[in-house]
């Protein structure tokens, strides 16, 4: 009983130990999803505006106009992902995800024809376990993003994409929808889908100097605003899906605490109790 009782006191005290660092780590982390949370939303309407200001300008554009980022090579058979995750676990369901999603989309066009551009390890380093290729690597830009830190990975997506490399830029992150949600999103960055807007409406508009220098300014930096957008997204999924975790964690701890008290006073009791009786029988012995 005694040895039991002592098992049960570690085991208290290794779990109150756990509770305190999971406590912390989810102090942490919604100190860092207000930041997170706040720059993604700042910078949303900016993005979506962006996206529609340009869409109107293809629309209005001459059906002359051309661009190595409106149309994919031909010849091309691969298709860059570009996989935004974390770089550590304990986020709860959030790389699962992500990397649930990123192999449906692999298993449907195939393994030879992807490859990865990894912003974050946990996606990219999955996917390469299973046989894709990862032909670069860009860690630690989610915890604390900086625009020009993402540039080189838009760089090398943009340069390979106008090369005409590959038939397709996809964009693979986490959109952040709420504290308690978070949701895996595939979507096309590359090419731009001009033929989705030739149909529409259009207006006489007069581009200076000309549609296709200003186009070659425009849409090279609406793809970097959608990679950062989806980079502040991530980052913002990420912080919560952690606190959310820890959280959880913490509870379980503290309940587990509660039932091995509990436990531990039952035993420390029938302790007492069989001392007590003990001690009665040696008496009722002597008289």
């Amino acid at each position: 009983m005694a040895q039991s009782r002592k098992a049960i006191k570690l085991r208290i005290k290794s779990i109150r130990n756990t509770r305190k660092i999971t406590k912390a780590m989810e102090l942490v982390a919604a100190s860092k999803m207000r930041r997170a949370v706040a720059s993604a939303l700042k910078a949303r309407p900016y993005a979506e505006i962006a996206f529609a200001s340009i869409r109107e300008a293809l629309k209005q554009a001459p059906e002359s106009t051309t661009h190595s980022l409106l149309t994919a090579n031909p010849k091309a058979k691969k298709t860059l992902l570009i996989l935004m995750s974390s770089d550590r676990g304990l986020a709860g369901g959030l790389n699962v995800n992500l990397i649930r999603a990123a192999n449906i989309f692999v298993k449907e066009r195939g393994k030879e024809n992807i490859e990865i551009i990894g912003v974050g390890k946990r996606a990219a380093d999955a996917l390469e376990r299973g046989g894709t290729k990862v032909i670069a690597r860009f860690p630690s830009l989610t915890n604390n993003p900086a625009f020009t830190d993402l540039l080189p990975a838009a760089r090398l997506a943009l340069e390979a994409f106008a090369k005409g490399e590959y038939k397709s830029v996809v964009l693979g992150y986490t959109h952040f929808v709420s504290g308690i949600s978070q949701k895996a999103t595939l979507t096309e960055l590359l090419p731009f889908k001009m033929e989705e807007v030739k149909n529409e409406k259009r207006q006489e508009i007069t581009f200076e100097p000309t549609p296709a220098t200003v186009f070659e300014r425009i849409l090279p930096a609406l793809a970097r605003t959608m990679l950062w957008q989806s980079l502040l997204e991530s980052g913002a999924s990420e912080h919560a899906a952690r606190m959310i975790a820890m959280k959880n964690a913490s509870d379980a701890a503290k309940d587990m605490l509660e039932g091995l008290t509990f436990t531990y006073n039952q035993a420390r009791q029938a302790s007492i109790t069989q001392e007590i009786a003990e001690i009665s029988s040696g008496k009722a012995a002597l008289e």
